[in-house]
């Protein structure tokens, strides 16, 4: 979880002003643990709990850390989404993993308008497509396809682009799918679902200042990538064939 949120966060801090900060010194390591000086713990049971017992039955159940509400992201918003989303579009996947799903909502400018217009309704591969990054085309406070893909790009790619004005201009010459699958094998380059695909992979890796300027024109220019992900088919969900 804090991996992932490292990565949304470097996504987002052009437009949400968000710092990674390092762990602290002995953070999972040495020095992490409590000093104490030296003392003895007294209880109020008598005795060492470990030699004498404990009276009255069972010993007290040890205090825990609840497990976070929100689910497999960092906000409850994100989590609805993208749990629906896996659940419901196994046919068609927007997203090739649960986690990048996480990531892309998390990025957003607002992750809760990039949620609002993309309820996650039938399971059909261009319903889920309307609830998928590809889907809406924005407006009223949505965070629509355009504005999605290029905040990811202006974010991992920032000396690509001259603004995101620029980017949303030239996203919206290009055709909306009528279906799209995160996992599908594509050939159609230079269109937004390779685009999208393309995206997916630079997220989901590490990549030096060479890789990441190979993988930021590759984007650009709608080359077609391997997906992350299998079992997409076409793009429409059926099966490639044997």
């Amino acid at each position: 979880m804090k991996a992932r949120s490292a990565v949304a966060c470097m996504l987002a801090v052009w437009a949400a002003g968000c710092q990674v900060i390092a762990p602290l010194p002995g953070e999972g390591g040495d020095g992490g643990g409590l000093a104490t000086d030296g003392g003895s713990v007294e209880t109020d049971a008598g005795g060492a709990a470990g030699e004498a017992g404990y009276e009255g039955g069972a010993p007290p159940a040890p205090t825990t850390t609840p497990p976070p509400e929100n689910g497999p992201c960092e906000l409850a918003a994100c989590s609805s989404h993208c749990v629906a989303s896996k659940d419901r579009c196994e046919i068609a996947p927007q997203y090739p993993s649960v986690e990048a799903c996480c990531t892309v909502c998390e990025a957003m400018p607002s992750p809760a308008d990039y949620v609002a217009c993309r309820p996650v309704g039938t399971g059909d591969p261009a319903g889920c497509t309307g609830a998928g990054p590809l889907g809406p085309d924005g407006g009223d406070g949505c965070v629509g396809r355009c504005e999605t893909l290029c905040t990811l790009y202006a974010a991992l790619c920032p000396l690509r682009l001259p603004d995101l004005a620029s980017c949303t201009a030239m996203c919206s010459l290009w055709p909306a799918p009528d279906v799209f699958n995160a996992c599908s094998h594509l050939d159609a380059e230079g269109t937004l679902e390779c685009r999208m695909q393309m995206m997916f992979n630079a997220l989901g890796e590490e990549l030096d200042d060479r890789r990441r300027d190979d993988a930021c024109r590759d984007i650009l220019q709608g080359r077609c990538a391997k997906p992350k992900c299998e079992g997409g088919g076409d793009a429409a969900g059926r099966a490639p064939p044997p």
